[in-house]
């Protein structure tokens, strides 16, 4: 039984928080804190963006355990002073989603590309079978997997900035950035996201 883990949910006050100048000021002291050695401020970071990175990461490879090794991989390069991470050039979530990003293409196979394959998993943290779900929370669970089910037949180009825009919540901008295109070239390909995505769900194409 699929549905959206709840590890992977980004409260909408965080994606606002994270847009504050005085918050990204503060995020950007707390990192050069982390990188010292400062355990709490590692820790808060952490906590703060880990569970954004992991829905990425398992909505562009479908798979549970390289969603974690992509996660684990993406804050032991921030961490350990390897990043080149300029507030100037944008948030910190959406620098963590470029690394993310390439991480997913560097690690997954090469079969990812075509995503037939792929599998809607389960709650990454649950470590005992999943309880039975109330009918509201039953019907809930088979809407996220059609919808994740025609997200992950997008081709990468189109999923890659419907997942960074709709779910990341990162702006055009930021998303142009990850994926090296221009500003134009994302408001065009999340149109024709959109409209795929409808078709599919709509059952209008294949």
């Amino acid at each position: 039984m699929a549905f959206d883990p709840p590890a992977c949910e980004m409260p909408a006050s965080d994606a606002a928080a994270r847009r504050s100048a005085g918050g990204a000021c503060n995020e950007t002291q707390e990192l050069q804190r982390a990188i010292s050695g400062d355990a709490a401020a590692a820790s808060a970071i952490f906590r703060r963006h880990h569970g954004a990175i992991y829905r990425f990461a398992w909505l562009i490879t479908g798979s549970e355990t390289q969603a974690d090794d992509v996660t684990q991989d993406v804050f032991v390069e921030l961490l350990c002073g390897r990043s080149s991470y300029r507030p100037a050039c944008g948030s910190l979530a959406a620098y963590l989603c470029g690394i993310a990003r390439h991480c997913c293409y560097r690690t997954v196979d090469r079969r990812m590309q075509s995503v037939d394959d792929w599998d809607v998993v389960v709650e990454t943290h649950a470590q005992h079978d999943a309880p039975s779900l109330p009918l509201d929370q039953l019907e809930r669970s088979r809407s996220m997997e059609t919808l994740y089910s025609a997200i992950r037949k997008l081709p990468p180009l189109f999923r890659d900035v419907l997942v960074l825009v709709e779910l990341q919540q990162l702006s055009y901008a930021e998303t142009a950035a990850i994926t090296g295109i221009e500003l134009g070239t994302v408001r065009s390909r999340l149109s024709r996201a959109k409209d795929r995505l409808a078709q599919m769900l709509n059952g209008t194409t294949e």
